[in-house]
Formats: structure tokens, sequence, C-alpha cells
């Protein structure tokens, strides 16, 4: 992997991942348009890693509350939303990794995400009174987050959908969607890391190159996706979600 490939393939990580098109899915296209020979779990996990600690950077203040009252509400709700994920997993996750040598089921899960997002749009633009998350909105986060296992589909964009269908504000949603992130992507690497063989063919260079620029572009796209949250609309996701599906399953 040349040093331009990993500075783009972590630029790429570190705006998709904010963005409701899935990260996982563009990387796994680009990766095969470009030719990358390595274990691509492997690197998608470690990339995965550089925007959770943008995350953690960004909501250090609420994390900090988190591990000072370890029994709070958001603690739990927490808790419910990861169970679906890593049960699911746990059960299938043999299953979903020969997906991900496939760009044609990348294709599919960008057209699911579509569906998620068109349905959100059009269920947000009705709801009138907004509610706190509550285990009800946690636990379908929670399903949603497990449907995003699945190469192409959205775990942001898919938990977002989910939350704002059942009644959450978009900024609660986002907020909440990406505070969901952390235990998963480290349930991920430990997964990665004690399920897997080990991987031999990593260019740990090109690894360290892309972390380091998903990380920096992760910290600018969180910032950037907060401020225009209020007036997302998802039309514009759908419309681009189909036609890259389209595209991925014709031409890949």
């Amino acid at each position: 992997m040349s040093f331009w490939i990993a500075i783009f393939l972590g630029l790429l990580q570190g705006i998709t991942e904010f963005l409701p098109i899935s990260s996982s899915g563009h990387l796994l296209v680009f990766e095969k348009i470009f030719g990358v020979e390595m274990d691509s779990i492997f690197l998608n996990v470690f990339l995965h890693i550089a925007t959770l600690f943008a995350v953690c950077i960004f909501y250090r203040k609420t994390l900090w509350q988190m591990l000072k009252h370890p029994f709070c509400k958001q603690n739990l709700f927490l808790v419910l939303a990861t169970i679906p994920a890593i049960v699911f997993v746990l059960l299938f996750g043999k299953i979903f990794d020969g997906f991900f040598s496939s760009t044609f089921f990348v294709g599919i899960g960008f057209l699911v995400s579509a569906l998620f997002l068109g349905l959100a749009q059009v269920v947000g633009a009705k709801t009138k009174t907004f509610s706190d998350v509550n285990a009800k909105s946690s636990i379908f986060m929670g399903l949603g987050q497990a449907i995003a296992v699945f190469p192409g589909i959205s775990r942001s964009g898919t938990t977002f959908a989910f939350g704002t269908v059942f009644g959450l504000s978009k900024q609660k949603a986002l907020d909440f969607s990406f505070l969901m992130s952390i235990p998963v992507i480290l349930a991920s690497l430990v997964y990665e890391l004690s399920f897997k063989p080990i991987v031999v063919n990593v260019d740990i260079w090109g690894v360290v190159v892309a972390f380091l620029f998903a990380f920096l572009s992760a910290m600018v796209g969180l910032k950037f996706m907060r401020k225009i949250v209020q007036k997302l609309n998802f039309w514009w996701f759908v419309c681009y979600l189909v036609l890259a599906g389209l595209l991925v399953m014709i031409v890949l």
C-alpha cells in the first residue's frame, strides 16, 4: 500500500465515519479499486479505532461524567444498545466475514442504508415532540447497530435513523449514536485479536499513516456533523447511496 493510498484511506475513514453512508463499505470499495493486498478487516478495525479516539476526545466531558457515575441511566442505555451487536457478531460473525470480500454485498448494504434513511426522513418530519433517550430507543438503536454488521450498511446512519424514528431529536440521536460506537469498536478489536488467526499480510507503516489521517479527519468530521445535524436532510444521502449502491453492484 503506497503512502498516498494510506493517506486517502485514512481521510476516507475519518470523513465517512460520521456521515450516514458507511465508512466500512467505502473502505472495501476503494481497497478493491486500489488493489490493497492486506487483510481488509484488520485494516478497517484499526481505522475505526482511530475514529474511536476522536469520539473519546470530542465527548471527553460526557465520558468523564459517565465514569464518575457508572450506574447512571446513560450507561445503562449504552449497555442495552451494545448487547444486540455483540450477540449478533458472536452468533453470525463467521458467516458475515465472507461478505467482506464481496463488493456486491456492499452495494446491497448501500441500498439498505438508503431505505433506512428514507424511512427516518419521512417519520422524523412528522415528529413534533421529541423524547429523551430511553430503554426502548436504545434497544432499537442497538438492533440497528447489529444490522450494520453487514458490509455497506452504515452503522452511524442506521442507528441515527432508528433513533429519530423512535422519537429522538437529530442532535440526541447523533450524540447517542457516536457514544454507542465506543464499546462496539472496542469489542470488534477484541474479536479481531481473539477469534481470528494472526495476520501476517499487513503493511504496518501503511496502517500507521492511514490511522493518523483517519484520526485527524475524524476530529474535523465530528465538529462538522454536530454543527449541521439539525439542518440535515436525509434525502441527499438517500440519492447518493442508491447511486453508489447500483454502481458498485454493476461495475465492481
